[in-house]
């Protein structure tokens, strides 16, 4: 491993450590910090008092700073500790829709989580003749196929 490679595996380390102190509001904040030039801006963006973002840096000594300086290397950290914190709530709206009123979503959900868990059903696909009526039995039929086995049999016992 070089370097680079060493730094960048630091570096996501020191973001999942640190990620691990913030509140989901707090990475909110840090996320939206990456497109606005001041945290005001940023607070105001994601709907916090810049007044609280002062309070988690100076009062409580929360590592924003850190975790902002940190993102700008990895952010795909910061998704996977959000889609990991996430991931119950996402479950619960989902098996929520078990419960709708519409048929049709009810029907649509229980089939996606039945899948989930047990994988989709085997589905037998037959070919068919252009019109799609008409099954095709292979290309020989069972008294052609018979013959060619039969011919086949006496081929190996003439060899043998």
């Amino acid at each position: 491993m070089d370097n680079k490679q060493e730094q960048e595996k630091s570096t996501s380390e020191q973001l999942s450590v640190v990620l691990r102190q913030l509140s989901s509001d707090q990475i909110r904040f840090v996320l939206a910090r990456q497109e606005y030039a001041t945290d005001k801006e940023a607070a105001e963006a994601v709907g916090i008092k810049p007044n609280t973002v002062y309070q988690w840096k100076c009062r409580y000594s929360v590592p924003i700073d850190e975790a902002v300086r940190l993102i700008t290397y990895d952010g795909l950290t910061v998704a996977t500790e959000l889609r990991r914190r996430n991931l119950a709530k996402a479950v619960a709206v989902k098996v929520a829709g078990l419960d709708s009123e519409n048929e049709r979503m009810r029907q649509g959900v229980a089939t996606e989580i039945i899948e989930w868990e047990m994988g989709r059903a085997t589905q037998k696909i037959a070919p068919t003749d252009p019109t799609g009526q008409k099954e095709y039995g292979g290309l020989f039929s069972d008294n052609e196929r018979l013959k060619r086995i039969e011919a086949l049999l006496k081929l190996v016992e003439e060899r043998g």
